[in-house]
This record gives structure tokens, C-alpha cells and sequence, in this order.
């Protein structure tokens, strides 16, 4: 009797200290449908956990595969792309460690658009911000996604025309590995992660749409999703992304005075009528999140003025240093 070979769908996460949210997400993966014919293979690598995420991590047994790194060998780009090697997946699903699936049709959802077209190369899903979030992450959730396509729509992503190649939006790279999914065959080939810093996600999506690859947003892809930083931690998640966004995407920009002082009025504004309206939150959240979002918001700001003063003195400074090399 011959052997029946197996097709698999494998999900990766990344993880350190990630206790709070871990078991909740990794139950709802293990409960999740399976398309026929597929079987599922959950991938874990902790850099260096001390919270717990271990010890739940090690209870689950043979459910999951284990990988453990020391924390300085970690890369956001680098960690996703060994995972891609180590899988045996026709396509690998990415989650972090804080993003829940919401139903038990997620892997489903997101593998729909492959199924589409094999030029489609990449996906992904819906993030909804958890109830008792900070305002201005809450909103900015929200209001990212909630601006991609309506909630049972497909969403196809091209840089150029399918029928005569003119560019119609070459910087349309948005995408991230909080919620995606990729064909496995391509990050092992010509389209890998880059080993970079952050914004990995994004670069990913500019090379799927160079080498003629179609992104895809599926809204039914939909995970609870909302990074609980403090104010300091959210500028440093600020300046992190924009300085992955230069030197991934070549993001061009200036830093601005200006925005560096007035660019927190806004969005503050935007959070108030945010919270004002948000069902969710109690009295005593709402007048919370009164008093914290302005924080949140200069934070941000002063991230991005950084990050762009940042790269503009590091470009500078390795000018210079080419240019003394050449003379030399």
C-alpha cells in the first residue's frame, strides 16, 4: 500500500516575553479548519523569554515545534526567513505573539487570495484593536484597517497595470507580519525576507510587487491585534518604524519642526472624538485616555522627527565615508 503524502499549511511565531496573549493565540490556531487535504504545522522560536512564555510554550508538547535562540541573534527579517527554511509548508502563515486569530476560519480567510491566481504572492489580514487599548493605538487600528475595503471584500495590490504595465501605485508596499501569509516557494527562492532591522514586512511586499507579484488584503483574515505600549514605548515603536521604513522602502522625508511641535494637535482631536464614540471603554477608561492621548501623540511625533534626523545624519556620514574611500 503506498504512503499518503501529506500537504501542509505552516504558522510561525516569533516570541519573547510574550506570555500574556500567547496561550490564547496559539489555542485558537490549534482549533482552527483546515482546508482538505492539509495539515498543520506550528512553528515557535523564543529569543530568550523570562516571563513564563517557555513554560507555556514547553506544555503544549509535540502540538508545536519548539526553536530557542539567544536574544542578540534575533532579526525581524532574518528570524521570519529561517522559519520559511526550517517549514515544510506549501504556505507559511505569520502571526506575533500578541495577535489572536477570531475565529476558527482565519487560516482559511487567509489562504483564500492564493487560490485566486499563483501571481498572487502575499496576503494580508485584518487587525482589530483590543477593547481596552490605548486610545491612540486603538484608533490608529482601526482606522488603517478599517480604510483598506469593506469587511467581506478581496482586496487586490498592484504597482503596475496587468494589462500594459504603466505604473498605478508603485509605492503601495503597506503590509505587515502581525496577520499575513506567503508562498512558502518564494521566500525559500526569489523573493526572501531581507535581513533588516524592522519593516521587513514592507520590504517584503515592494519585492513581491517587483519581481511581478500581487499583494492581497483579505478583511476575513481577522485577528484581535493592539500592541499595549507605554508612552516610552511607543516612541521608541515610532522611531524603530521609520527608520526601518528609509531603510527598507527608501521612505523619503525631512524632519519638520513644525510637526516635531504642532504635529500631535490632530491626532489628540482624532482621539478625542475616537473615544467619545468608542462603545468599549468605560467612564473611567474614557477620562483615562482623555488625559494620556496627548502623551501618546507627541511621542509619536518626536519618534518620527528622530528617526528622519536619524537616517539623514547616518546617509550623511557614510557619504562622507565613500567619498573618503574613494580618495584614498
Amino acid at each position: 500500500m503506498s504512503k499518503v503524502s501529506h500537504k501542509y499549511i505552516s504558522v510561525f511565531i516569533p516570541v519573547f516575553n510574550g506570555a500574556n496573549y500567547l496561550r490564547e493565540c496559539i489555542n485558537m490556531i490549534l482549533a482552527q479548519q483546515l482546508p482538505d487535504g492539509y495539515e498543520l504545522e506550528l512553528l515557535i522560536t523564543d529569543s530568550g523569554s523570562r516571563d513564563g512564555s517557555i513554560e507555556i510554550l514547553k506544555s503544549y508538547g509535540d502540538k508545536i515545534k519548539l526553536n530557542t535562540i539567544m536574544n542578540s541573534e534575533y532579526s525581524h527579517g532574518a528570524t521570519r526567513g529561517k522559519a520559511a527554511h526550517m517549514a515544510k509548508g506549501e504556505f507559511m502563515l505569520y502571526l506575533s505573539q500578541d495577535a489572536s486569530p477570531a475565529n476558527d476560519r482565519w487560516i482559511i480567510n487567509m489562504l483564500e487570495p492564493f487560490f485566486i491566481s499563483p501571481k498572487v504572492g502575499c496576503v494580508f489580514g485584518r487587525q482589530i484593536p483590543r477593547p481596552n487599548a490605548a486610545a491612540t493605538i486603538k484608533r490608529e487600528v482601526a482606522s488603517v484597517f478599517g480604510g483598506l475595503g469593506a469587511s467581506d471584500s478581496l482586496v487586490i495590490h498592484r504597482s503596475k497595470s496587468l494589462v500594459d504595465g504603466i505604473a498605478t501605485n508603485p509605492i503601495n508596499t503597506f503590509f505587515s507580519d502581525v496577520n499575513s501569509a506567503v508562498r512558502r516557494d518564494l521566500l525559500v527562492g526569489e523573493v526572501p525576507f531581507r535581513n533588516v532591522n524592522y519593516a521587513e514586512d514592507q520590504a517584503l511586499a515592494k519585492d513581491m510587487q517587483k519581481h511581478g507579484y500581487l499583494k492581497a488584503y483579505t478583511p476575513l483574515g481577522i485577528v484581535w491585534h493592539s500592541n499595549e505600549y507605554t508612552i516610552r514605548e511607543y516612541y521608541r515603536r515610532k522611531f524603530d518604524e521609520y527608520v526601518g521604513l528609509q531603510e527598507s522602502t527608501l521612505l523619503q522625508s525631512s524632519p519638520s519642526i513644525r510637526s516635531l511641535v504642532l504635529g500631535w494637535v490632530r491626532p489628540t482631536r482624532a482621539d478625542y472624538a475616537f473615544i467619545r464614540h468608542d462603545r468599549e471603554y468605560s467612564k473611567k477608561s474614557k477620562l483615562l485616555w482623555y488625559a494620556r492621548s496627548p502623551f501618546y501623540n507627541i511621542a509619536a511625533q518626536r519618534g518620527k522627527y528622530d528617526a528622519f534626523k536619524h537616517y539623514k545624519n547616518h546617509s550623511k556620514r557614510q557619504k562622507i565615508s565613500l567619498e573618503s574611500q574613494r580618495r584614498n
